[in-house]
């Protein structure tokens, strides 16, 4: 894509497909570096599958409002991250996405990706880069949304909520009740089950294969204790254990996924076909299942779940080192949150 391109030259199509270019041409100046710096290195496959769902839904945005990059101005991205948190879903435009769910670290991510792809093609045009995502970046909910030092305490669920969020993930279809209960049903409730019960983040739920299930050696015959949850460009390969509850939860929805007939070794498909679960399909699914047992509204999104399982196994007397290492984090440190809120965290699951 080119700066001498005009509103005038293109339409939305073209403009859309000129973005998503610049993306994939981005993805392969990435994939070919031989830097060990995190900014700069070679993406994972998974990695590289979240990116082209993101950059694609902001490429959409553009087209629509015939926007090439070096003409988005901080207001069309505040536009943008207020759509991307509020509805309507592009996938479904006569369903809204209730309540705002872009934390300002998933934005800040957002605003990342697009600063990066514009200076990239930039460079490429031999023209000095649009700075408006880097000018929202100095906002401090966004310029310190990944640092560490600056996050508050980690949320999660107390007492209750646990309790009341495990009671929904496990209670068996009522024959009186209004309610469907379909396959899916089933795969976002044990999806969820598995964020609180094993400390999965989203994207171990998407990525988690039928042979990362082990059910040799537990205590309770073919129901799961562990999963090995496979490396990637953010983690490394690891096994992590598993509530008694989210293993029974599991085992009952691997039954309905075998009488279901599906296909291929995703644990979680997301459809009859076996394919993977998109990365904007598992978040929001979950999010629901999150609102419909009355616990979704407050903050703390998806990971206050993988919060509670930390701070259950740090009670239970588990060292920092052990549960770092289930939770896949490569920096021992970020395990420091946790200690100013252990000693008065109940456990419940």
């Amino acid at each position: 894509m080119t700066r001498n391109l005009t509103l005038f030259d293109i339409d939305a199509g073209q403009t859309e497909e000129a973005l998503n270019n610049s993306f994939e041409a981005w993805l392969a100046h990435r994939q070919t570096s031989r830097s060990r710096a995190k900014s700069e290195r070679a993406l994972s496959a998974e990695s590289m599958n979240v990116y082209r769902e993101m950059w694609q839904a902001f490429a959409k945005f553009c087209a629509e409002r015939s926007l090439l990059l070096a003409d988005v101005t901080v207001s069309d991205l505040e536009t943008f991250l207020t759509i991307r948190g509020s509805g309507p879903d592009p996938e479904h435009p006569r369903q809204t996405t209730h309540g705002s769910y872009l934390s300002p670290r998933y934005a800040n991510r957002y605003l990342v990706l697009i600063q990066r792809i514009t200076q990239f093609q930039a460079k490429l045009d031999g023209e000095e880069a649009n700075r408006a995502a880097a000018l929202l970046r100095e906002r401090p909910e966004y310029k310190y949304a990944e640092a560490a030092d600056k996050d508050p305490p980690p949320d999660y669920l107390d007492e209750m909520q646990a309790r009341v969020l495990i009671a929904h993930l496990t209670r068996a279809p009522q024959p009186d009740s209004k309610e469907k209960m379909t396959w899916k049903t089933v795969r976002d409730r044990t999806a969820v089950a598995l964020m609180l019960g094993a400390g999965l983040a989203p994207g171990d739920i998407r990525s988690l294969k039928m042979d990362g299930v082990i059910t040799t050696g537990g205590r309770r015959a073919g129901v799961p204790w562990k999963l090995a949850i496979e490396g990637n460009g953010n983690s490394p390969a690891r096994e992590t254990p598993v509530a008694d509850w989210a293993g029974r939860q599991l085992a009952f929805w691997l039954r309905i996924r075998a009488q279901q007939v599906i296909p291929g070794n995703y644990v979680f498909p997301s459809t009859m076909s076996g394919t993977q679960w998109s990365h904007t399909r598992c978040f929001e699914a979950s999010r629901d299942v999150l609102e419909s047992a009355k616990i979704g509204k407050d903050a703390g999104g998806l990971f206050k779940l993988r919060h509670t399982f930390a701070l259950r196994q740090l009670r239970k007397g588990k060292t920092e080192e052990e549960v770092a290492r289930w939770l896949g984090l490569l920096d021992i440190n970020s395990m420091v949150r946790y200690r100013r809120i252990v000693l008065s965290y109940q456990d419940v699951v």
